[in-house]
């Protein structure tokens, strides 16, 4: 078992980043500006309108909300595919991790594809809602004008980060030294 530093922080930060998609999913994109961007004021999900924020259930769906800007509507569509296949990527990719860190060191290169898929996964959903947020869809509202980022959409792109971040650690060479062999000698 090969053992290295730069794959512990791999599996520490990958987990960190599996828990921010898990946890940034299903909270608000886009918080209204009214009554502050922390309030139990309605905020925009990937699935609706919560009329408070703090709750989980949707008061108005994401048909009903986008009704008239089928634009608009495709691109939370598109959002919650991409969201939902992030969190089986990045969860696989921590598991995959840390399998590689208990016995398996092969498994880098899995967990080096699945890093590159996450960052294209999660890439679409975060810029599908910054086009939201500043392109003007016709008869749609204008987000930037009603709303702002939400704790959800900051979370994906922290874990997003996260993503690349680890693929520098998975490009660290991971050869365990064998202190016995070193070239200096204590003698």
């Amino acid at each position: 078992m090969e053992f290295t530093l730069a794959l512990l922080l791999y599996v520490i930060v990958q987990f960190i980043a599996f828990l921010c998609v898990l946890m940034g999913t299903p909270i608000d994109m886009f918080h209204l500006r009214i009554g502050g961007r922390f309030g139990n004021t309605p905020c925009i999900t990937l699935w609706g309108l919560n009329e408070q924020c703090y709750t989980s259930r949707n008061d108005i769906s994401l048909e009903q909300l986008w009704m008239d800007c089928p634009i608009r509507r495709d691109r939370f569509r598109r959002a919650q595919v991409f969201a939902i296949i992030s969190i089986c990527v990045y969860g696989l990719a921590a598991l995959l991790g840390f399998i590689a860190l208990c016995c398996c060191s092969c498994l880098r290169w899995v967990c080096l594809a699945l890093n590159i898929a996450g960052i294209a996964t999660l890439g679409i959903v975060w810029a599908s809602m910054v086009v939201v947020y500043y392109y003007v869809d016709g008869r749609c509202i204008d987000e930037v004008l009603m709303s702002v980022f939400g704790s959800g959409f900051v979370l994906l792109v922290i874990a997003w980060c996260l993503d690349i971040i680890n693929i520098a650690f998975l490009r660290l060479p991971w050869q365990a030294r064998d202190p016995s062999k070193s070239l200096e000698t204590s003698e």
